[in-house]
């Protein structure tokens, strides 16, 4: 498993796109974090803490890129022949498949946390550091952000995996999960009452300006994760394992 996360880790090191969702996702970052201050007056300051949390918890377009970046890469891995010298060379299927989600969940979630603390430095400097009331609610939120991320870049990996295709897999990747949703919306039309929000990914997403002692809600925050985590990364598998890769 090392050496394969080594392999991903040099393999985005030669990779222009990587470089470049690392552009995007600074630049994309620093102008919401200046168009939110320059929008946020005396009155309703943002602390610094507050600011960079905020920001590490809310990075769901730099997430879709990274997402981009997964299905790029192993789309790429399929079209070069690379995957069938993977396998052949007596790889395990499901180690490949995992050291990809943990090796892209890493590299979002390091991106984020070096802009979420730039952003908490800049926020700092014009309205102060503050303080955490609810420390407990706040490192639960981090490791529901975390899963979150995995889940996600897991579903890109395994549609990407089904279809060979990277915008058909990040396309499905963001539809599954949202599966919910668009049901309730059909089901809507058809005039059928339905409520799926015990199985939404973004009911249960914590939120700092909910930040309270009350941490039961992450109970189904975490088991909901998990269950579209599982799920994905069991479909992947089944996907690999059936393959036939040529």
């Amino acid at each position: 498993m090392k050496n394969l996360i080594r392999g991903h880790i040099y393999q985005l090191k030669k990779d222009p796109f990587f470089f470049g969702c690392l552009a995007f996702s600074f630049v994309y970052l620093f102008i919401s974090t200046r168009l939110s201050l320059s929008l946020t007056s005396a009155l309703s300051p943002v602390m610094g803490i507050e600011g960079m949390f905020n920001t590490f918890l809310s990075g769901d377009i730099i997430l879709y890129i990274f997402m981009l970046l997964t299905a790029n890469m192993v789309a790429e891995t399929y079209r070069s022949g690379v995957m069938k010298n993977i396998i052949g060379r007596g790889i395990a299927k499901n180690q490949y498949y995992l050291s990809i989600v943990l090796t892209l969940s890493a590299a979002y979630i390091l991106v984020m946390l070096i802009v979420s603390i730039i952003v908490g430095v800049i926020v700092s400097s014009k309205f102060g550091l503050g303080a955490i009331a609810y420390p407990g609610y706040y490192a639960l939120s981090i490791v529901a952000r975390i899963l979150f991320a995995m889940a996600h870049i897991s579903f890109a990996l395994t549609m990407t995996i089904y279809t060979r295709n990277a915008i058909t897999g990040v396309v499905f990747g963001l539809v599954v999960p949202n599966v919910p949703k668009i049901l309730e919306m059909i089901l809507g039309f058809l005039k059928i009452p339905v409520d799926l929000d015990f199985i939404k990914i973004a009911t249960h997403m914590p939120s700092v300006y909910e930040a309270s002692s009350d941490l039961s809600s992450f109970l189904p925050c975490f088991a909901v994760l998990c269950g579209y985590l599982v799920l994905s990364v069991f479909a992947g598998f089944r996907l690999l394992k059936y393959q036939n890769i040529k």
